[in-house]
């Protein structure tokens, strides 16, 4: 949402209110602070809760209190998280426009990703627009039988962010978060992993297949972000952590991991957003998950979908590897880098079209 954020403060009649929900506040601030977004409201929820139920109780009292307190005109929701969601359910009963950003993405089973899709399902719901990433995005909303006047085709905001930042940053190696870190293999592999369905014994695959690709190439090394989770974190450390050029490592700023996408020789995630980054850099994807929403990254080339299996994940890793030429020439499905300012387009006449109205009831 950052470049969005950005867009809305270049356009006159608009000011951005920001507000965070707080979770992962340090890595949340950091990557802001990268864009020059300084202003932060932050939501004061409880700590330490991590049923749903009680996030999305939580969630919505605090939201719905701080719309009521500050009156905004429009409502900006992004994606698929449970935030997204009910900061959309929470403007829906404060009577304000919502757009949703990044919406009609859809997997196909209301399970998987869980609870994602029911979120950006949900979400697209309440909403007054759409902002839709891609043809395929607006396809599932016209099939869900939301009205075209509702949706508008954008890009993904994630490109106009990594275009953004990739002009200024330095290579990875280069870097201070990094100095001290890379070994001088030649060969890089950038794995995140935190999602909930890969939990457990899932990501204990994901791991063991790490271990295995690095015994099979001896040139390889990996840095792995560890998320700050327990469930995450523990299995990864057990795993991984006196493996040979393996480095787990804390969670990077914005601009590091920008610079691992693009440096990187291959990538491999159950991440959403790097689907939508990698291929601005053309580095191949392995995707750590069963489904995805973003299948304009399967049919574009740039990404393979390989689930948790040990077996299938090495043998991936080592066709990348094999390839004389790993980086993937081709346009990125997933945008121009100019969807921000079309949302901001949209919601600026929205609120002059709202104003002119209510001056012409007055009148």
């Amino acid at each position: 949402m950052a470049p969005v954020i950005r867009a809305i403060s270049k356009c006159p009649s608009l000011h951005a209110h920001v507000l965070m929900t707080g979770q992962h506040r340090e890595i949340a601030a950091q990557a802001l602070e990268s864009f020059g977004i300084l202003q932060l409201n932050w939501l004061k929820i409880a700590k330490g809760c991590h049923d749903l139920a009680d996030q999305a109780g939580e969630l919505l009292k605090g939201i719905r209190k701080h719309i009521s307190e500050h009156h905004p005109e429009y409502v900006l929701t992004h994606g698929d998280t449970t935030t997204g969601f009910v900061g959309a359910l929470a403007a829906f009963y404060g009577s304000v426009a919502v757009g949703h950003v990044e919406a009609g993405l859809r997997s196909g089973d209301l399970y998987d990703p869980f609870p994602e899709e029911a979120n950006r399902r949900l979400a697209d719901q309440l909403c007054h627009r759409m902002f839709a990433p891609t043809s395929i995005a607006r396809d599932n909303l016209l099939r869900e039988g939301i009205s075209s006047d509702k949706i508008l085709t954008t890009g993904n905001t994630v490109v106009d962010a990594v275009r953004h930042l990739a002009r200024e940053i330095k290579p990875a190696r280069e870097l201070a978060e990094l100095q001290g870190v890379l070994g001088p293999e030649k060969r890089i592999a950038l794995v995140t992993t935190h999602r909930r369905e890969n939990w457990g014994q899932p990501m204990r695959n994901i791991c063991n297949a790490i271990k295995r690709s690095l015994n099979a190439h001896t040139d390889l090394q990996v840095v792995l972000p560890v998320h700050p989770n327990p469930a995450v974190k523990d299995v990864v450390v057990s795993v991984l952590e006196k493996v040979p050029r393996v480095h787990l490592v804390e969670p990077l700023s914005y601009e590091t991991l920008i610079a691992l996408e693009r440096d990187a020789d291959l990538i491999l995630t159950d991440s959403g957003g790097i689907q939508e980054e990698a291929p601005e850099f053309g580095t191949p994807l392995l995707i750590l998950r069963k489904t995805t929403e973003r299948p304009e990254a399967l049919t574009s080339g740039f990404a393979k979908l390989v689930g948790t299996n040990q077996k299938a994940i090495v043998d991936e890793v080592a066709r990348i590897l094999r390839s004389d030429q790993t980086k993937v020439d081709r346009k990125n499905p997933f945008g121009d880098g100019h969807a921000s300012q079309r949302i901001a387009q949209a919601v600026e006449t929205h609120i002059n079209s709202t104003h002119d109205i209510k001056i012409r009831n007055v009148g």
